[in-house]
């Protein structure tokens, strides 16, 4: 049973002894981290030094080899409770060969049910994404543009950026009451 005083203890990502390996490469090694609910977080390190990886883990876009995640409490991997919280923003992000830019706030507008349309105009307006241009044939900062407005728009109560790239524009958001991971590499 949760209690006020429990439920203040939750956290919004716990791992515990955390591997991963690929083959004879482990990614992963040992990891023991915590992060506290609506605060950012940011996982910082040198070209393949895991952070990718260990943001899938957390995400439960991927399984640990060794270890425990929990998200909110919960062990998110296969959990339908858990994973309709998190909205992962892949720097590598891919989408059908014919996808437009609506298509892809269409599919996240049905992903998630605090999804804020009204943001995500304001967020399309400010960014200048051009809805008609295939995905696949806009500059890097468009597409990044594409996913920093499905993360924000989500409004999911954990959200993962995968080296974010700061659109066009001279304003920058920030959701209070959210958890979020930005990555620098």
């Amino acid at each position: 049973m949760t209690t006020p005083d429990t439920a203040q203890r939750v956290r919004a990502i716990e791992a515990h002894g955390v591997t991963r390996r690929f083959k004879d490469t482990i990614a992963l090694d040992n990891v023991t981290l915590t992060f506290e609910k609506d605060k950012i977080h940011g996982l910082l390190g040198r070209n393949g030094a895991g952070k990718t990886t260990m943001m899938s883990v957390m995400t439960a876009q991927d399984w640990p080899s060794e270890g425990d995640i929990r998200v909110f409490g919960q062990t998110p991997h296969e959990n339908e409770q858990i994973l309709p919280d998190i909205c992962f923003v892949r720097e590598d992000q891919r989408y059908p060969e014919d996808a437009l830019a609506k298509h892809a706030f269409a599919a996240a507008r049905d992903a998630f049910e605090n999804w804020d349309a009204e943001f995500e105009q304001r967020l399309i307006e400010d960014f200048r994404v051009p809805l008609k241009t295939p995905i696949k044939k806009m500059s890097r900062g468009q597409k990044s543009a594409v996913g920093v407005i499905i993360g924000l728009a989500s409004r999911a109560p954990l959200t993962v950026f995968d080296e974010p790239k700061k659109p066009k524009g001279d304003t920058c958001y920030v959701r209070p009451q959210s958890t979020g991971f930005a990555l620098a590499a």
